[in-house]
């Protein structure tokens, strides 16, 4: 009997203690809304400028040399398979649609 009585204990607790944890509200960093999510590009809360999350020095000297040849406002680069960089970027205060190819050329579509 009195083995039952403990074993009715520990499983009351143990399901009270479940379903408590489950109606816990999640925390969040302060500034942080129960919106955003770690990892995003910016935080939702500032104005500041998104950037790549997994921005990678091949990201960086791709931009480096697409802005070398005039361009700014470089954004939405992708490489594809064959090495070649495309991305969106500003020229005489219009954007156009660049690629940089593994040899360092610049073509604009």
């Amino acid at each position: 009997m009195k083995k039952l009585v403990t074993l009715a204990v520990i499983a009351s607790t143990a399901i009270g203690g479940a379903a408590w944890a489950q109606t816990m509200q999640p925390s969040t960093p302060a500034g942080r809304d129960m919106n955003s999510m770690p990892g995003q590009t910016s935080n939702p809360n500032t104005n500041l400028p998104a950037t790549s999350s997994n921005a990678t020095a091949a990201e960086a000297a791709a931009k480096a040399q697409i802005e070398a040849k005039g361009y700014n406002g470089i954004k939405s680069l992708t490489r594809d398979t064959a090495g070649n960089w495309t991305g969106k970027a500003m020229r005489d205060n219009v954007e156009v649609a660049v690629t940089l190819d593994t040899n360092g050329n610049i073509r604009e579509q």
